[in-house]
């Protein structure tokens, strides 16, 4: 009688320790595993500074491809060529003056 008492407590005893690492298993799983919780937070802020560093991307290709269409050859604007020539050349129209103003 004894020995059947002995293997019962050892079964349910067994089937507990069992139980409790299969709990702590999947417990750490949620908090370190490859798609915890940490990490769902940690991936949701590398999108949002991906889709900012995205959106910025677009808006300087948008700023270049209106700089390129600015100087196609059908829609040349020539204050804008001056402009350019004086910033990057440093000339100037023969009858502007220019005033350097120290900040």
């Amino acid at each position: 009688m004894n020995n059947h008492l002995m293997k019962t407590k050892f079964v349910s005893n067994s089937i507990t320790i069992f139980s409790f690492i299969i709990f702590v298993f999947f417990i750490s799983h949620i908090f370190f595993g490859e798609r915890s919780v940490w990490r769902i937070f940690w991936l949701n802020s590398q999108i949002a500074k991906e889709t900012d560093r995205y959106i910025k991307l677009v808006n300087n290709k948008k700023n270049i491809m209106s700089e390129i269409n600015l100087l196609r050859d059908d829609n040349l604007d020539p204050d804008y060529i001056s402009e350019i020539s004086y910033d990057l050349l440093g000339l100037i129209h023969s009858d502007q003056i220019v005033i350097y103003i120290k900040k």
